[in-house]
């Protein structure tokens, strides 16, 4: 090897070096957090796994993983309307400001679930954070493009379209978001776990049962909610 070589391999070393120890310091703090927060969230203690989360994001206020967890505990498992709705709307503004597609469907997912239960949120504020979100997750992450992980975001930008009433749409953006998965270079287990939620929600968008490979999928009651008439007050 020429000196130049092992110049740029010793470069190449350290720099390696560097990250590991640079994460290392950045994961120190958090470590007791997890050794709490994942005993709090197999035995359902969410006001111990709240006060974890809030302890990580005062470490780490810019962790995604934590902002979402943060809006699921106080919205869908606490049902904390007052506080969740705040912690949700700033992660919106974020997420959009940002242009990070991560953060967006990270809160979106708070929004448009199937498996969650929206009848204590405000239907007004539910829907238009819907529509700001779905809008700019497709800007930044088109159906016709192929680059960007689908599966993250399209489940629940379908959810909302759905629930407006455009259900072609909705079932577009679920069929892009499996032949994306097709096409995605993983294992067939790894695909048969994550495949499992679009399947599912076609299945119900479309009245009919579905499988993929080995995974099917029978339609469920998921009917789209009709829009409630806004008070003049909320139209303004």
């Amino acid at each position: 090897m020429s000196d130049e070589a092992k110049a740029l391999d010793t470069a190449r070393i350290n720099t390696g070096r560097r990250r590991k120890r640079e994460l290392s310091q950045k994961q120190a703090p958090v470590e007791p957090i997890f050794a709490r927060l994942e005993p709090a969230m197999k035995r359902k203690d969410w006001a111990a796994a709240l006060s974890a989360v809030e302890e990580a994001l005062a470490a780490m206020p810019d962790e995604v993983t934590f902002r979402g967890l943060h809006a699921e505990l106080l919205l869908h498992k606490i049902r904390d309307m007052g506080a969740g709705l705040p912690v949700l709307h700033q992660s919106v503004r974020d997420a959009i400001e940002k242009k990070s597609v991560v953060w967006m469907s990270v809160a979106i997912r708070q929004l448009f679930d199937a498996a969650k239960d929206y009848s204590g949120f405000p239907h007004a504020e539910r829907f238009a954070m819907g529509k700001d979100l779905s809008e700019h997750i497709l800007a930044a992450n088109p159906p016709q493009g192929s680059d960007g992980a689908k599966f993250l975001s399209y489940g629940a930008v379908a959810q909302y379209y759905y629930e407006t009433a455009r259900r072609d749409r909705a079932i577009e953006l679920v069929e892009v978001a499996l032949t994306w998965l097709d096409a995605a270079p993983a294992s067939d287990v790894a695909k048969r776990d994550v495949v499992q939620c679009p399947l599912q929600a076609l299945a119900s968008y479309r009245s009919e049962k579905l499988c993929y490979e080995e995974c099917c999928s029978a339609a469920q009651n998921t009917a789209p909610e009709k829009p409630e008439p806004r008070s003049p007050r909320e139209a303004a």
